[in-house]
């Protein structure tokens, strides 16, 4: 269990650095194409398309590591006044309707992907489909990290600090 808990922490601290690896490439091209087009007047053909894919990326992969990291918005005015058994209640709806969310992303990723693969995008001439292949991994990893989610309840996954209320005392 320890291994698949450090294997699982590594895979997601990889897709942590990806995402991030992925805005800073948007920021930089977006910020040169800026500078070539108002300085110098012209610009990069590619740069819009590459822009684009970061963005798809780097969203879609935040959003599977939120759903891991319980950070997806909510909102508890409403959930805060309740019992803590219909808050459990309501969490347990919240898992199962992201996991059905991830098993759409999943099965519509590959019908968009089935449907672009044999178009290229204009500019940089790659597949269109290497824009939609985020959606069924995407979809893949929301899918297992709100069943994993709901599995451990209230615990931290990626880090070992402490279950909410049951703080170790300060020494």
């Amino acid at each position: 269990m320890q291994a698949a808990r450090k294997a699982f922490r590594i895979l997601f601290k990889a897709l942590e650095w990806f995402a991030m690896t992925c805005m800073v490439i948007l920021t930089v091209i977006v910020f040169i194409d800026v500078i070539l087009r108002y300085v110098f007047k012209q610009g990069f053909a590619w740069t819009q398309e590459v822009a684009t894919l970061m963005l798809v990326w780097f969203s879609l992969i935040g959003m599977a590591i939120g759903v891991l990291e319980k950070i997806h918005i909510s909102i508890e005015m409403f959930t805060s006044k309740l019992p803590a058994k219909a808050i459990g209640v309501l969490e347990s709806i919240d898992h199962i309707l992201m996991a059905a969310f991830g098993g759409l992303m999943i099965y519509y990723g590959i019908v968009i992907m089935n449907m672009t693969k044999l178009s290229t995008m204009p500019a940089t001439k790659l597949p269109s489909a290497v824009l939609y292949v985020i959606l069924p991994l995407s979809g893949i990893l929301v899918f297992l990290n709100a069943l994993l989610v709901a599995a451990r309840r209230d615990s931290h996954i990626l880090n070992d600090a402490p279950e909410r209320g049951k703080e170790e005392p300060h020494a």
